[in-house]
């Protein structure tokens, strides 16, 4: 994806110059200054109408694939657990907890969607290990 987001921004960069290169109004009445500056703009807007794609398809996992994970890893807890469901002997939750562990997820309650609720089910209450992916997961809630 890293590689896309470059071959984009110099598209976009490249073309640009080209096209302002080839309309003299353009260039004359431009400095060196704004010109990188519409670049930029041009190229950022490029890079982040690639991202909102990218992590907001049905095929990428981030968020969706959090909560996905969370109702996984219950299902299985449960299955492995059968006689502690509904129990008060917490097995299904540090079952749950280990599970996430395993799947790259790390647990915090410091997320205000876990508040309302801490408990291991809760797939708020997890993190992304990976920084891109807590990266992307953080503005997914932002958003969400």
């Amino acid at each position: 994806m890293a590689v896309t987001f470059a071959l984009g921004v110099i598209m976009v960069v490249g073309g640009g110059l080209g096209f302002m290169r080839g309309n003299l109004v353009l260039m004359q009445t431009r400095s060196r200054l704004a010109q990188g500056v519409v670049f930029a703009a041009a190229g950022f807007m490029f890079v982040a109408g690639v991202g909102v794609h990218f992590t907001g398809s049905s095929n990428t996992a981030f968020l969706k694939g959090q909560m996905q994970r969370a109702s996984q890893c219950e299902l299985e807890g449960e299955t492995e657990h059968p006689d502690a469901r509904g129990g008060k002997s917490g097995v299904i939750g540090r079952h749950i907890v280990s599970c996430m562990n395993a799947a790259g997820f790390r647990w915090t309650a410091t997320g205000s969607r876990c508040q309302d609720a801490p408990v291991a089910t809760n797939g708020y209450c997890y993190e992304p290990s990976a920084w891109f992916d807590r990266a992307v997961v953080t503005a997914q809630l932002a958003f969400d």
